[in-house]
């Protein structure tokens, strides 16, 4: 009887330590998984957390081909999917602070020290039912313009992008209508095709993933300084979230975190290694200086605070917005 009662404890144990069946999270892209942040995903959360064989698994569904980019929002937030990757700025039409990830120009870590990110927890929670689990910002990794004819310079705006159709998204628009673009929204697999029949002749976009989409032979300058910052949120359903178990959860969160700190090395590598493919294509770099770059940084920022400042918010916007970003001169 005691072999028996000492060889029920050791199962039980053994049970504990090494769980037959691990909770799987489905997990959805807002990119193709080609795209460097997926691959990123993959290499630093998804496959080190099935390697672990803990108590976390990941099954990723796909990307844009699985569902529409506008619309991983909508399911993560309906429980059809629990873990989605993808720029706040897809899905910023929902609720105001969904606007506000990627144009702050206070860093990460002080937005987690000063309370922002608290902030922002609070408000994906009540509007998106999801929880902020890793904010991605690839080591200071920035956004450029990309156009196909060289832009003129304007010492009140930077660049005058007037009669030019730019792809862009909600993140930029502001910015592009300022300095007298025709913005076209268009999802990343149709930029191509968008390009090539010249339905626009530049887009914004974050460094890296250009040459790899060919968009290289059709953009031929690339307009500097860079701006803004990574709006890359990695948000699961809050729901399943607090159904987890405590050893789940942990699991989840220290990938998150492990994520957060490897995946701007990978970033940064590919980043370098497109600025090559693009030179080797003959993108050449327009580097603004002194008054134009000061204009153009100016009219980027304050444009698109200046439609923030108009949204709808959850919570205290005048106390988020100074947790985020210090006023340019």
């Amino acid at each position: 009887m005691k072999k028996l009662v000492v060889s029920a404890l050791a199962l039980a144990v053994a049970s504990w330590a090494t769980p037959s069946s691990a909770a799987t999270l489905k997990a959805l892209g807002c990119w193709a998984k080609s795209h460097d942040y997926i691959e990123a995903f993959f290499a630093t959360f998804v496959k080190p957390l099935g390697d672990a064989k803990g108590p976390i698994n990941i099954n990723y569904l796909g990307g844009p081909e699985v569902t529409p980019s506008q619309k991983a929002a909508q399911a993560l937030q309906r429980g059809v999917v629990d873990i989605i990757i993808c720029p706040a700025a897809y899905y910023g039409g929902m609720f105001g602070e969904a606007r506000l990830p990627g144009v702050q120009n206070k860093s990460l870590e002080e937005i987690r020290k000063n309370g922002g990110f608290d902030m922002m927890q609070e408000a994906w929670g009540k509007n998106l039912n999801a929880r902020i689990i890793a904010w991605t910002h690839f080591g200071g990794q920035k956004f450029y313009m990309y156009t196909a004819v060289k832009p003129k310079l304007s010492k009140e705006l930077g660049v005058d992008l007037k009669g030019l159709k730019i792809r862009s998204t909600g993140l930029y628009n502001p910015f592009l209508k300022a300095m007298g673009a025709t913005t076209v929204v268009i999802a990343p697999p149709d930029v191509y095709s968008a390009l090539e029949r010249g339905v626009v002749t530049g887009l914004a976009w974050p460094w890296g993933s250009v040459a790899k989409y060919g968009w290289e032979k059709f953009l031929k300058y690339r307009i500097k300084p860079d701006f803004f910052g990574a709006s890359v949120l990695v948000l699961v359903n809050k729901d399943k979230y607090n159904s987890l178990t405590s050893a789940e959860k942990d699991q989840l969160e220290k990938q998150a975190r492990i994520y957060e700190q490897k995946s701007p090395q990978i970033m940064i590598d590919k980043g370098v290694e497109d600025d090559a493919k693009l030179a080797k294509a003959g993108v050449q770099d327009i580097e603004l200086e002194g008054e134009y770059a000061r204009a153009y940084i100016k009219t980027i920022y304050e444009a698109k605070w200046a439609e923030n400042d108009k949204l709808k918010y959850t919570v205290d916007y005048k106390t988020l917005k100074s947790k985020l970003f210090t006023p340019i001169e």
